[in-house]
């Protein structure tokens, strides 16, 4: 299972495998046409991606919508031959407050050289049945900040009209991905910062 993509964080959110930066999350056309696939895009603007960011008697949280996604399947009722690309637009990530936002895509996040947020999604395990869904691991590379690392993200998968509402959550460090940690007057931020996303994909044939 490949996801080009978040999350970042966010997600999250890495240089998507064929992804090209400034492009539309894409997957590589299929080997085998003689193969269907069922697929699902990201509903941009429905739902969000974010993190929640700790510092002394002052949290914040950061959001965006702006998720861009596209998932294959060969077997929807058994997540067989999953693929899977999202991308992430991290200059639009809002904390809510212009003059930490601005500090945040300059010298943090570095937008202008780094603009989006991409995840690989390489495999899934732990697949389990639930009454209304799925849970996995979704395992792959999340670029961020110029980074790519390897992750397991945890998902949850439940049906939405048209289509499946995928959620989730997971702990990452601004330091594995060479992100200066913030300090705002006198509040310096947490390294840890856990990204969430709760976003829906609606089936496109």
């Amino acid at each position: 299972m490949r996801v080009c993509a978040f999350i970042c964080g966010s997600i999250v959110v890495a240089g998507l495998g064929l992804v090209i930066t400034g492009t539309a999350c894409e997957l590589p056309p299929l080997q085998d046409s003689a193969r269907p696939r069922t697929v699902y895009r990201v509903v941009e603007g429905k739902g969000f991606v974010g993190f929640d960011a700790k510092a002394f008697m002052h949290d914040f949280t950061g959001k965006t919508s702006t998720v861009q996604g596209v998932i294959r399947l060969a077997d929807q009722d058994q997540l067989t031959d999953p693929e899977a690309c999202v991308r992430i637009d991290a200059a639009s990530l809002d904390t809510g407050i212009s003059t930490r936002d601005n500090i945040m895509r300059a010298d943090h996040l570095e937008t202008a050289k780094d603009p989006t947020i991409d995840f690989l999604l390489k495999h899934i395990e732990g697949v389990t049945r639930q009454s209304d869904g799925w849970d996995f691991g979704a395992g792959g590379a999340l670029s961020l900040h110029g980074v790519t690392r390897e992750i397991l993200l945890p998902v949850r998968v439940r049906p939405a009209e048209g289509g499946v509402r995928l959620m989730g959550e997971i702990p990452l460090k601004m330091s594995d991905y060479r992100i200066a940690i913030p300090k705002f007057l006198f509040f310096t931020v947490e390294d840890q910062v856990v990204v969430r996303f709760d976003v829906t994909a609606t089936r496109s044939q």
